[in-house]
């Protein structure tokens, strides 16, 4: 009786270390192809974003706002990069790249990723929304418009976009 009872428990416990081993594995093994691959994906959105940059360094800025999780500059000083994550109507964050010029207009912006509702919040993140950003300064940011029923993730979109003028601020006034 005994043995019925602790034979299964031990026999689910094998399969779970097995198991548990072999993910471990994997892991490993996987996880530095994927960071890569990340690291790739992330080097062709900023070229995207400034295609004129000779390369990026990564800075290191104190006082940013929450919003904006890295800023590059190009080292030919043609602008900088800003790494944006803010949330919209869905719970799953969104993820934005914006770049402004030296004299402070937008070069471009783009979406890396986000799950809003399909056909409802997505047109904020398409042309031509998205790209009445491209050349305005932080005082054309509010003459944009939200998008009827969309207005949640119009305004993240938005508000994104400002801090990344609000750390371009902090950065041109030398407060790293």
């Amino acid at each position: 009786m005994k043995k019925d009872f602790i034979l299964p428990i031990l026999v689910l416990s094998l399969i779970c270390f097995v198991v548990s081993g072999a993910l471990a594995f994997v892991n490993n093994k996987t996880q530095p192809i994927i960071e890569q691959a990340a690291r790739v994906r992330a080097e062709r959105a900023r070229r995207e974003i400034i295609p004129q940059a000779d390369d990026f360094e990564l800075l290191k800025v104190d006082g940013l706002p929450g919003r904006i999780t890295e800023v590059y500059r190009a080292t030919n000083d043609t602008g900088y990069i800003f790494m944006i994550t803010t949330y919209g109507y869905a719970p799953e964050e969104i993820k934005l790249i914006c770049g402004i010029d030296p004299d402070g207009k937008i070069l471009r912006t783009a979406v890396l990723s986000q799950n809003e509702t399909q056909g409802l919040g997505t047109p904020i993140f398409e042309q031509p929304h998205a790209g009445q950003y491209w050349g305005m300064d932080k005082n054309g940011i509010d003459s944009i418009s939200v998008i009827s029923g969309a207005t949640i993730t119009s305004n993240a979109f938005k508000n994104g976009i400002r801090d990344a003028f609000t750390a371009f601020e902090i950065i041109r006034q030398g407060r790293q």
